[in-house]
């Protein structure tokens, strides 16, 4: 699944017809131009207006899943762009524009796809001459790059994501898919122990994870010699 980023672009209001047909209220939106979320797996990111989220959740979802978003002329029930073309009515193919759904003050939203997954994942691990294991599902394999990564270093999360290959702003995805799944098994630990908030917190490997580094490179650690 795509890791799809949302952005606050732009408020529309209008007077007239607050003035004409809504009831007086204090507070109607609590969205910023320039805000951000950040939505993984096609999941309503946190801090997301439900409301808001209704109407992108198909646009969302769809890039998500790697598909662009075809505009449609509903009226004769067919895209406005053949499909034959490959246009989604965006520069950016892999990107929608779409609005809230408040009809006295709505926000527009540009929706994009920032990291696409990686599908060649599982055959990079496979191929790899000295590696005997072989990663049962995506949230595995990522796992196992992220232990090949870190070998008997001891690094800052801003190097860790660089030698993935994942942009820094990909901070949560990093996050979610590879530090949390190694976490939660044990291979990895804090370099800084008693300062889990550290700002520059780095991570190394723990002896559980020294023990699938060399499943996974054949190779024993200098630590482990």
């Amino acid at each position: 699944m795509n890791t799809v980023r949302i952005t606050a672009i732009r408020q529309t209001v209008y007077p007239d017809l607050i003035a004409q047909y809504e009831n007086p209220i204090e507070h109607a939106c609590d969205v910023r131009q320039g805000q951000q979320w950040t939505s993984i797996n096609g999941k309503r990111p946190e801090g997301m207006c439900p409301s808001a989220w209704e109407s992108m959740r198909p646009f969302v979802e769809s890039l998500a899943q790697g598909k662009k978003v075809v505009i449609c002329d509903l009226s004769r029930r067919r895209p406005l762009f053949p499909k034959t073309e490959g246009r989604s009515g965006m520069k950016n193919p892999m990107s929608a524009m779409t609005s809230c759904n408040d009809g006295f003050r709505p926000f527009s939203f540009y929706i994009e796809v920032i990291e696409e997954e990686s599908q060649t994942t599982h055959k990079q691990l496979e191929t790899q001459p000295k590696t005997h294991l072989i990663p049962k599902d995506k949230e595995e394999a990522r796992v196992y790059k992220l232990v090949q990564v870190l070998s008997t270093q001891v690094l800052p999360r801003r190097l860790i994501i660089a030698d993935l290959g994942m942009r820094q702003q990909s901070r949560h995805t990093f996050i979610n898919n590879y530090l949390r799944p190694t976490w939660e098994r044990g291979l990895i630990d804090h370099a800084y122990p008693a300062v889990p908030n550290k700002p520059e917190q780095a991570y190394r490997l723990t002896s559980k994870g020294l023990d699938l580094f060399s499943q996974l490179t054949g190779d024993t650690p200098k630590s482990q010699k």
